[in-house]
């Protein structure tokens, strides 16, 4: 892959151009990744306060009884977006749904562990520690690279 940086003084807004034969899986995952940079921070409410979080720093994101929480290292605070709108909206390529209603930061995952019924344990770096849902072991497997080629 050739990749060009080109300065403009007049240049008024950063620009990629993405020339290729065709769009393959590495394409598309670069896409995401610059995708992800532009996009904007997420919000939640906490003490009747709203909170613009980095997408970096949010450790997971659950949804419990049709509502969606944010931790982070400090605190949890409450979304008025749901978890597909978040997974949707890519706002960090570390972010990955693990189960119908959890979505984990890649980057804040110490260790994972085999657990009974093809399920993994994901221990954070802040000790906690989350169920991976079978359903999802083999898209978080592709995602770091692990596991059986095919």
């Amino acid at each position: 892959m050739k990749i060009t940086i080109q300065e403009d003084e007049t240049c008024r807004e950063t620009e990629v151009h993405i020339t290729c034969r065709q769009a393959d899986a590495q394409i598309l995952e670069l896409f995401k990744i610059l995708s992800a940079s532009n996009q904007e921070r997420l919000s939640g409410e906490r003490n009747g306060e709203w909170h613009l979080l980095q997408p970096d720093s949010i450790y997971y994101i659950e949804s419990v009884d049709n509502t969606v929480y944010l931790y982070d290292k400090t605190a949890v605070y409450q979304s008025s977006l749901k978890l597909y709108q978040i997974e949707g909206a890519n706002y960090s390529p570390d972010l990955i749904r693990i189960s119908k209603s959890v979505i984990i930061n890649l980057a804040k995952v110490e260790k994972l562990k085999p657990t009974l019924g093809r399920k993994l344990t994901a221990t954070l770096t802040n000790g906690e520690k989350i169920i991976i849902s079978r359903q999802y072991v083999p898209q978080l497997k592709q995602k770091l690279g692990i596991g059986k080629e095919t």
